[in-house]
């Protein structure tokens, strides 16, 4: 369904990501993915082809929907306030929702975050705008692109003192005791870590099933034939051609994680012929 709705919303004018179904049946279809990245488009997408709002609202499926979709129209209520926008919605619409400001836990669910809407609508307008120029429409995309590593990396807090520190705005004394104590640690780590990041994101991760399963069968094996439940298995080697030596720590809350314990047993003990079928092809193995 994502896929769709980026097709979708790129042929509807919105400029994230034919149109053979209608305005609402495209909002309808973004709302029942609860997707917040494709929720932020619909204030745009009521801007820009005045969406029958009463036709979304009797089709929707659940209460959810329509709840989450009252949320939505009270923030694009706000930001068609904030920008000048008039006749969009019709008055009994906007009169309904008049109260945004006097009940925000109410109408407005805490993962809506009202700033990120108005970001992302304040980007389609200006694409909107300006829809032929190449460089404004990069400036766009590498906008929305550092909105969403900001949001993955900081809190609404930090990224809004980010903001201000961007622009070169005083902040008060409460936000520059928690940049310095948070947000600035975070920022030098970010530095301290992009040749290591290039590095790490360059490799391909390698897994190895039958060396995991190998080690989920050591682990029930010592479970079921010893005093120790709940352990992790860290490294094991054979030795002697008919013994395995295994280091390990137990998940038990009354030893600490850096408590670890060694066991060596005889092959022989070993009568679960897929562990001794995975000890021919695997000898050693350090997980840590």
């Amino acid at each position: 369904m994502e896929i769709t709705i980026e097709k979708k919303l790129t042929e509807a004018g919105y400029r994230m990501f034919g149109d053979d179904e209608s305005i609402e049946k495209l909002i309808l279809n973004i709302l029942k993915t609860e997707n917040i990245r494709y929720l932020k488009a619909i204030p745009f997408l009521i801007y820009k082809h005045k969406a029958d709002i009463s036709k979304i609202h009797n089709n929707s499926e659940s209460n959810e929907i329509n709840e989450l979709f009252h949320a939505i129209i009270a923030i694009a209520i706000k930001l068609f306030n904030e920008f000048n926008i008039m006749g969009i919605l019709p008055e009994y619409i906007e009169k309904e929702y008049e109260n945004f400001e006097k009940y925000p836990h109410r109408m407005l669910p805490s993962r809506l975050d009202y700033d990120e809407f108005r970001d992302e609508f304040e980007l389609q307008l200006r694409n909107e705008t300006k829809p032929f120029l190449f460089i404004e429409k990069q400036k766009i995309y590498a906008e929305r692109d550092l909105q969403m590593y900001l949001s993955q990396l900081f809190t609404k807090k930090e990224k809004q003192i980010i903001r201000r520190l961007l622009e070169e705005k005083p902040i008060s004394r409460t936000d520059y005791e928690y940049y310095s104590r948070k947000t600035k640690k975070k920022l030098n780590s970010i530095i301290g870590l992009q040749d290591f990041a290039k590095t790490i994101y360059a490799k391909t991760p390698k897994y190895d099933e039958d060396l995991y399963n190998l080690k989920k069968k050591l682990e029930e094996w010592l479970e079921k034939n010893s005093d120790d439940k709940e352990i992790s298995i860290l490294k094991f080697f054979l030795w002697d051609n008919d013994k395995i030596s295994i280091d390990y720590k137990k998940k038990d809350r009354k030893y600490s994680e850096d408590q670890l314990f060694n066991t060596s047993i005889k092959l022989s003990m070993i009568k679960d012929l897929d562990i001794l079928s995975l000890l021919n092809k695997y000898r050693k193995h350090n997980f840590r």
